[in-house]
């Protein structure tokens, strides 16, 4: 796990290495050491975290036994002895024991598709010096970032954007449309930036540009959506359930594989239970847990019942309390770590943890993240796939709430919806109605994020606060990364997931997640997210669907036995801080930086409504609170990423 960096470069000249001061930018993902390999073409940069293969052997940038490839590599893959062990019987030669000289010699063996080999978290540039042509690549889900802005003459790249903007020839802009959907989803969802000219490679997509084909677009090789191989109709129930669970098992063995301590991260949940019992039971000493909690032990604290299973599994538990004051006190310090805008008030529990891991000399945190979006751990997105299944079946409903959506008539149905004592059917459509009416909601798309809490309240309070700048967006701007077109009744489960994964997991969940464990130089590892167990959960319910089962139905079932019954009991509680206190006790000290920032300099924010932004729109509600939140880390991080 790594940082890296670098240029390059359309035409061969004469290049300066990359400078120490660039690479320092980086220092916290790689601690353990850097590099920097220069040829006419290009710059590449490397720091390096120890992880496998702890010797000088495994420095990088890392050229191959025959001089012909280079690379620079952040990541994992975790299956790497399997494909050494296929490549030795293929006759390649490796004089190191860390993957990425597997990572190369896959490239040189299978080309471009090397990657659908692979299991583990990536991001690489591989340089062939032969053929002049660079790959560029990142694993499926995304849990490893790399950013890129392409000019005529030269690719810049790095793994976060505090190392690539001083790589570019000036400060990019910031861009309307990418503040407009942060502003809705609480983060940008990639490929975008905030930054004009900057994007992301986006998750399960290869990169192969070249002097010759410099215009070369990204190319997906992998999709959630897209299962290969759907297993049988019909398949027993106690078929599949074991299918998942061998699937989870077989998953949580990879990401052991390590050359230092290896902890986890540990809720009183489900998902991170499942991880800590089948990683104690195959790592050969007790693992150190690490979960949160907050000053006097509220409700939704769980540190008791994760200091519980860990106990019974012979764990060492250490607890981290959060109080509010160290969040308000650590928010601009957070946001620089955090590197992009992503305005979760779990920030900081999550940064926590890995902190806690770090001071404990753990490298390596294992985690639940995944487990939610794959076996259906959000309400809302089940919902989705009712609703839109729903309309396919029955598109009279369309034409009828069309004549349904004037504000009247749409406050009128929430009530009823919210109405305790009406009749059920009646407010399960008054509620039907009420979401299919909304006229924010583009009519060629799936119903989608209007169902999710948060996303709809910017419609209103945007138009209060916007500037000239953002005067020609469209309507249907927020909803372009959920373009994805018509789904037959039977496909709409899996493009609702594809949803899910494609925005909220990789662009908050994985984002955020990396970010704040490698700003302590720890690196995260998400069993839920092996592209083996996620090809074949996708698989069993390509004709066996779930999403009508209940919550995590397949999850809690497949580990009947594995994981204690109390466990897999538990409800769904999530990541629960204090969020109102953190929130506003960031508006209180630091909502000033609006009044002279840059959101209104560059005519985002309307310079006339600061009064109203910093002082009148908290009071009002929890709206207007949570957005003002939101444009305070957003000018915050302008100030400590691109003007710094």
């Amino acid at each position: 796990m790594c940082g890296i960096l670098g240029l390059i470069h359309r035409n061969p000249a004469q290049r300066a290495p990359l400078a120490d001061a660039v690479l320092n930018r980086l220092a916290h993902r790689g601690p353990d050491g850097h590099g920097v390999y220069t040829d006419d073409w290009v710059q590449l940069g490397h720091t390096r975290l120890s992880i496998i293969d702890l010797s000088s052997a495994g420095t990088q940038p890392m050229i191959s036994r025959d001089a012909r490839y280079v690379v620079t590599f952040n990541g994992e893959i975790y299956n790497y002895l399997e494909l050494k062990a296929e490549l030795e019987a293929q006759g390649e030669i490796f004089s190191t024991h860390s993957d990425t000289e597997v990572l190369m010699a896959a490239y040189a063996a299978w080309g471009r598709d090397c990657v659908l080999r692979f299991r583990g978290q990536f991001a690489f540039v591989i340089w062939d010096r032969q053929e002049k042509c660079a790959l560029l690549g990142r694993d499926p889900c995304g849990e490893k970032p790399l950013f890129i802005s392409r000019t005529p003459g030269c690719l810049a790249f790095a793994s976060e954007l505090k190392a690539l903007v001083p790589l570019l020839d000036s400060r990019p802009s910031l861009s309307a449309e990418a503040v407009d959907m942060y502003l809705h989803y609480q983060y940008v969802p990639e490929p975008y930036t905030l930054l004009c000219g900057v994007h992301k490679l986006a998750a399960g997509h290869t990169l192969l540009i070249s002097a010759q084909d410099w215009d070369a677009g990204p190319r997906q090789y992998w999709s959630i959506e897209n299962v290969r191989e759907p297993r049988p109709a019909g398949e027993s129930t106690e078929t599949t359930l074991s299918a998942i669970r061998n699937g989870i098992e077989d998953a949580v063995k990879l990401t052991l594989r390590a050359d230092v301590p290896v902890g986890i991260a540990l809720s009183g949940g489900i998902d991170s239970g499942a991880i800590a019992v089948l990683a104690q039971k195959h790592y050969p000493e007790p693992m150190h847990a690490f979960c949160v909690g907050y000053p006097g032990r509220p409700a939704y604290d769980e540190r008791h019942q994760a200091r519980a299973l860990a106990k019974s599994l012979g764990m060492i538990v250490h607890e981290v309390e959060l109080p509010v004051d160290s969040f308000v006190d650590f928010f601009p310090q957070l946001v620089r770590i955090m590197d992009e805008p992503i305005a979760d008030p779990a920030a900081f529990g999550h940064y926590s943890v890995p902190k806690a891991a770090a001071d404990q000399g753990i490298k390596v945190l294992l985690s639940g993240i995944g487990g939610d979006e794959i076996f259906w751990g959000y309400h809302w997105v089940t919902k989705a796939v009712r609703l839109n299944q729903l309309i396919r079946r029955q598109p009279w409903l369309w034409g009828i709430a069309q004549g349904l959506g004037s504000a009247p008539v749409q406050n009128f149905l929430l009530k009823v919806t919210s109405y305790p004592h009406a009749p059920a059917q009646a407010r399960y459509w008054a509620d039907i109605l009420q979401r299919f009416a909304d006229r924010n909601n583009p009519a060629d798309q799936l119903m989608f994020y209007l169902l999710a809490y948060d996303f709809g309240d910017a419609f209103a309070v945007k138009r209060e606060v916007y500037g000239a700048a953002m005067s020609g967006l469209r309507p249907e701007n927020p909803f372009v990364p959920t373009a994805l077109g018509p789904r037959e009744y039977q496909q709409i489960p899996a493009a609702v997931i594809r949803m899910l994964f494609e925005t909220w997991l990789v662009s908050n969940c994985l984002s955020l997640g990396d970010r704040v464990s490698m700003g302590v130089s720890v690196e995260t590892r998400m069993p839920f997210l092996d592209v083996r167990l996620l090809e074949l959960v996708m698989a069993c319910r390509a004709n066996n669907p779930d999403d009508g089962l209940g919550q995590k139905a397949w999850l809690r079932a497949a580990l009947k036995g594995v994981v204690p019954d109390e466990v897999l009991a538990r409800p769904k509680a999530g990541f629960q801080p204090p969020v109102r206190e953190w929130i506003s006790g960031v508006v209180e000290k630091y909502s000033d930086v609006l009044r002279h920032g840059q959101l209104v300099e560059c005519g985002i924010l309307d310079k006339s409504k600061i009064d109203f932004i910093c002082r009148q729109l908290p009071q009002r509600d929890w709206i207007g609170m949570y957005f003002t939140y939101k444009l305070i880390l957003l000018e915050t991080w302008y100030q400590e990423i691109v003007a710094a």
